[in-house]
């Protein structure tokens, strides 16, 4: 079964100051809410089935042996995972139920949310995700894919032939795996005359986190119809039936199974990496020249706050590496 992670904003987005909240006028405090989720792919216990025919064909009279057909296509396909991924970006539910728990947690408690207050937040955003009922059209990421369908025809057969796109209906169980949030604060440490960044839950084991919330909540089921290019075939037209109307539609339902999983948190630069790459330590590097960010770069960056602590990991490992 293929697992993805998805993560909501993504980690290069955020090395841009904009892209977090600015928690009062002065700008000179930031909070982040990040949510992490997981689709898991489930293949349906159902037949596969055809979609509208691409073109006819008419076998010749005569023809005193087996011929062959071949021909190539174009087909548009949604690309499921993007598609996916833009909904939870773009949707209202995402950026409701972040605020709601930024709201609770107030950037600066470790991990203090009550079981709960959990169910709570995690079934409102369920129920909104819910009824969105489908991933429309404006979140939907298409490509042209192209294939090819080769048949040996029967000479006897002389009725029109039509060649069809075949279908298998899967569908991704979407779960809300984990969030993690940080706040950072410009501040002048005691006698200090410049502005320093300081970042809160503050982290002294590089192993343990201590801004990030585990949830592990199935959220809905999206259903979506995979083509089968190597599948798809000829077939004589008075028996065709249009079986996939629409083969680009990606419904949301209630989720396939309500317990609740153990999910891993994923390979993602950490919110401490990426704000070190947005946050200077000092106030006055601040709009430094703009560096194109990538997650291997992002997850090269030191965590400074545990190597200064001298502890966890770094009192372990770091003076030999």
């Amino acid at each position: 079964m293929k697992r993805i992670q998805l993560s909501i904003p993504f980690s290069v987005d955020l090395t841009e100051e904009s892209a977090w909240e600015a928690l009062n006028e002065k700008c000179t405090s930031f909070g982040i809410v990040r949510c992490h989720f997981q689709l898991n792919e489930r293949i349906l216990n159902e037949p596969h089935q055809v979609g509208e025919s691409l073109a006819v064909y008419k076998s010749p009279k005569g023809v005193g042996s087996q011929h062959v057909i071949s021909s190539s296509f174009e087909l548009e396909e949604v690309r499921q995972i993007n598609s996916i991924e833009k909904f939870l970006f773009e949707s209202e539910s995402t950026a409701k139920f972040a605020s709601e728990l930024a709201a609770k947690i107030g950037f600066s408690k470790e991990n203090s949310i009550t079981g709960k207050l959990k169910s709570e937040l995690s079934e409102k955003l369920k129920q909104s995700v819910m009824s969105s009922v489908e991933i429309n059209e404006s979140q939907k990421i298409r490509e042209t894919t192209s294939f090819e369908i080769t048949n040996t025809i029967d000479p006897n057969v002389t009725d029109p032939i039509v060649a069809v796109p075949v279908f298998k209906r899967k569908s991704f169980d979407l779960l809300l795996g984990h969030v993690d949030f940080l706040r950072v604060d410009y501040e002048r440490e005691m006698l200090g005359l410049r502005k320093k960044s300081k970042k809160t839950p503050k982290i002294i084991d590089f192993n343990s986190h201590p801004n990030r919330i585990e949830f592990g909540i199935p959220l809905a089921t999206i259903k979506y119809w995979e083509f089968l290019p190597k599948s798809s075939a000829l077939m004589l037209e008075d028996e065709h039936e249009v079986q996939v109307e629409n083969s680009e539609q990606l419904s949301i339902e209630a989720p396939h199974c309500e317990k609740r999983k153990f999910v891993k948190f994923p390979d993602v630069p950490s919110l401490y990496q990426i704000a070190n790459a947005a946050f200077p330590l000092k106030w006055i590097l601040r709009k430094a020249p703009d560096n194109q960010w990538t997650e291997d770069k992002l997850r090269k960056i030191e965590l400074d706050e545990v190597k200064n602590t001298n502890n966890g990991w770094w009192r372990k490992y770091g003076r030999s590496s």
